[in-house]
C-alpha cells in the first residue's frame, strides 16, 4: 500500500499565531486576569505552537506555560529553548509525582512562586488542570484563583482564516487515510489493521495523534463506543469509524462514516438505519445558524423512533478545532442533567453527529461531518462521499 503524502498548504504562521494568541488576551482582559497557565497540551499549541511531548504532557504535566496579559509567554519545564514564539524559557517546579516526587506541597509552593512573579501579589490568575496542592498554594499567597477553560474555550470557538485552511488541510489528509482505509476494508481484515492506516497517514503528513480508537465491523457496529479490535471483517458486514485525527498544524478532523464490506447487497436494516442517520445529519445540519441557542437546537433536532432512542449518540454536534472542543448541544432527552445554553456564531466549526442502533440489536450506522458556520449557514468541510450502496 503506498501512503499518501499531500503537500501542505501555505499557511502565514507568523498571523495564525498572532490571532490565536490574540483571542486568549482578550479573555484575560474581558476577566481582570493577569496572567493564565496552561497545562493542556491542546492549549498549549493554540497558545504557542509548542508541541513537544504533547500525550506525555496530558498525563504527566512536565511544562507550564504562562500567559501575560500583554502577550508575553514564559513557559517553565520545556526540554528545548529555541521556539520561535516563546519570550522567556525558565525551570519549573514540577505539579506531578513522577518530576517532582511525593511532597506535592513543597513542589507547589514552588509552582506558586513562579506565577505569583509573574502576575503579581493578590493578582487574579487563571489556571488549567493542576493538582489540589498547587490551587492551594496559590492561595496560600493571596492569589485570586478563576478557572483557565472556560477562557481557553471561547477564546478557540471562532476560527480565523488561517486556522480554516489548517482545518482544510488536515481533514484532506483524514479523507485520503480513509480512502487507504477503504481499498483494504475487504474481508478477512482486521479492525486494528484499518485503525494503524488512519494513524500512518497522519504521521506520515506530519500529524499529531488519534483520540480514539472508534472502529468497529458487523455486530460490534451496535452500540457505539466499541473500539478497534482483532476482529476480522466479513463480506455482508457494516464497517463504522470516528476519525477523531489530531492531524497536521495540530488541527482535528473528526469524521465518521459507515461502509459495507464485499460486493453483497446490504439488507434492508443496513439500509434502513444508513438512511436516518444520513437524514438526521441533514436536518440537524441546517438548524445549525449564526444566533440560535444551544436549547433552540436541542429543541428542533432530529427525533428517531423510539426504538434508536436509548443507543443516541452522546451529542447532537460540537466544536471542533485543535480538539473536539465547546459547545456540545446534546440531545432533549439529555438536557435536564446534561445541557447548557449558548448561541452559535459565525466562524464556528461544528461536527455534526448520528448514531443510529436499535435497542433490539441489529447493525448500528454511525455518521459525522464537519461545517463551517458562515452567514449563509453551514459550509461542509468534509467531502468524502456517503455509501452509495446504502443510501439507494
Amino acid at each position: 500500500m503506498t501512503i499518501p503524502v499531500l503537500e501542505p498548504p501555505p499557511v502565514d504562521l507568523d498571523a495564525l499565531r498572532s490571532y490565536r494568541l490574540g483571542r486568549l488576551c482578550r479573555q484575560m482582559a474581558d476577566h481582570d486576569v493577569a496572567v493564565m497557565v496552561l497545562t493542556n497540551p491542546v492549549s498549549l499549541r493554540y497558545a504557542s505552537d509548542w508541541r513537544e511531548y504533547a500525550l506525555f504532557q496530558a498525563h504527566i504535566p512536565t511544562y507550564y506555560l504562562i500567559v501575560h496579559v500583554d502577550g508575553r509567554l514564559v513557559l517553565h519545564g520545556a526540554y528545548a529553548d529555541d521556539h520561535p514564539t516563546i519570550d522567556e524559557f525558565g525551570p519549573a517546579h514540577h505539579p506531578n509525582v513522577f518530576d517532582g516526587g511525593p511532597d506535592t506541597l513543597a513542589t507547589a509552593a514552588g509552582f506558586a512562586l513562579d506565577v505569583e512573579r509573574a502576575a503579581g501579589p493578590r493578582a487574579r490568575v487563571a489556571v488549567e488542570r493542576v493538582n489540589p496542592s498547587c490551587v492551594h498554594a496559590l492561595t496560600e499567597r493571596g492569589l485570586d484563583v478563576i478557572d483557565a477553560e472556560p477562557l481557553v474555550e471561547w477564546a478557540r470557538a471562532v476560527k480565523s482564516a488561517e486556522e480554516i485552511v489548517c482545518l482544510r488541510h488536515a481533514i484532506a489528509v483524514a479523507e485520503a487515510a480513509m480512502g487507504a482505509m477503504r481499498a483494504q476494508a475487504r474481508p478477512g481484515v482486521s479492525e486494528n489493521e484499518l485503525m494503524a492506516i488512519l494513524h500512518q497517514v497522519n504521521i506520515a503528513n506530519d500529524g499529531d495523534w488519534i483520540d480514539g480508537r472508534m472502529l468497529c465491523s458487523g455486530p460490534r457496529t451496535n452500540p457505539w463506543y466499541q473500539e478497534a479490535s482483532a476482529r476480522r471483517l466479513e463480506a455482508g458486514d457494516l464497517l463504522a469509524f470516528d476519525t477523531d485525527m489530531i492531524g497536521p498544524f495540530g488541527y482535528c478532523a473528526d469524521i465518521s462514516r459507515t461502509w459495507l464490506v464485499g460486493e453483497g447487497r446490504p439488507s434492508a436494516d443496513q439500509r434502513d438505519r444508513y438512511r436516518r442517520a444520513h437524514e438526521e445529519i441533514l436536518h440537524n445540519a441546517q438548524l445549525i445558524v449564526p444566533g440560535r441557542t444551544f436549547r433552540e437546537l436541542s429543541d428542533k433536532a432530529f427525533t428517531q423512533p423510539a426504538e434508536f432512542i436509548s443507543n443516541r449518540y452522546a451529542c447532537i454536534a460540537h466544536g471542533v478545532g485543535m480538539s473536539d472542543e465547546w459547545p456540545r448541544v446534546y440531545y432533549r432527552q439529555d438536557w435536564e442533567q446534561h445541557g447548557y445554553d449558548g448561541v452559535v456564531s459565525e466562524g464556528m466549526v461544528v461536527s455534526v453527529e448520528s448514531f443510529v442502533g436499535s435497542d433490539r440489536g441489529g447493525p448500528g450506522v454511525k455518521l459525522e461531518q464537519m461545517y463551517l458556520l458562515t452567514d449563509n449557514g453551514m459550509e461542509p468541510l468534509s467531502s468524502y462521499p456517503y455509501e452509495s450502496a446504502l443510501l439507494d
